[in-house]
């Protein structure tokens, strides 16, 4: 597993590609990638040792599938 570090940085770089983009829904998506990144740095930070499976993770709604 990575460290949180690396998810942080994902996360703010999903942050800086939404920023970049005018269309709503992609900002919207990448937004929800960066909380996701987030999420993981936050179990990793915590001492997890498998990361949350996606129908634990709330911004991922309904309809959408983590990719394997």
């Amino acid at each position: 597993m990575r460290e949180a570090r690396y998810y942080r940085d994902e996360a703010a770089r999903a942050r800086r590609w939404a920023n970049s983009i005018n269309h709503p829904e992609v900002r919207a998506i990448l937004l929800n990638v960066a909380k996701d990144y987030d999420d993981i740095a936050v179990d990793i930070e915590k001492g997890a040792i498998e990361i949350r499976h996606a129908e634990l993770m709330p911004q991922l709604g309904a309809g959408r599938r983590q990719a394997d």
